[in-house]
């Protein structure tokens, strides 16, 4: 019995010893949303790169307020909040970049429209004054 009883003694300290540290009350938790801040400044550096605070001002602008908000959650030490911005945020300036993107596009296009057009005229004109006999004047 005294064998039984030493076993379970034996076997109950070591069940105590192998249970987790209570953590430190005056030690504050932190967590690493390192990944998810520098995903938000990849997204953010795309969208510069396209000048997308002008190209897409108003979705630059709320990426910007995101970015914002997740950096005063991660100072608040609010992690899950700071998490969830940090990726609204890289979605919001991929969003920036593609509207930027677009933008340009559509300039662009509207650019050599342009200059199609005014060729034609500089041609029509020409192909009238040729009709009309007149010569050219340089």
């Amino acid at each position: 019995m005294k064998k039984l009883l030493a076993a379970i003694l034996l076997v109950s300290l070591l069940a105590a010893c192998a249970s987790a540290p209570e953590p430190d009350p005056g030690q504050v938790e932190t967590v690493d949303l390192s990944a998810f801040r520098q995903k938000a400044d990849d997204a953010k550096a795309q969208a510069d790169s396209l000048k997308a605070v002008k190209g897409a001002a108003e979705t630059y602008a709320q990426a910007q307020q995101l970015y914002a908000e997740a950096r005063q959650a991660e100072q608040a030490q609010k992690w899950d909040t700071a998490k969830a911005k940090y990726q609204e945020a890289e979605k919001t300036y991929l969003a920036a970049f593609k509207e930027a993107e677009a933008n340009k596009k559509a300039a662009i296009e509207a650019l050599e429209n342009a200059q199609n057009a005014l060729n034609t005229v500089e041609q029509n004109a020409a192909d009238a004054r040729e009709e009309a006999g007149l010569e050219e004047e340089e």
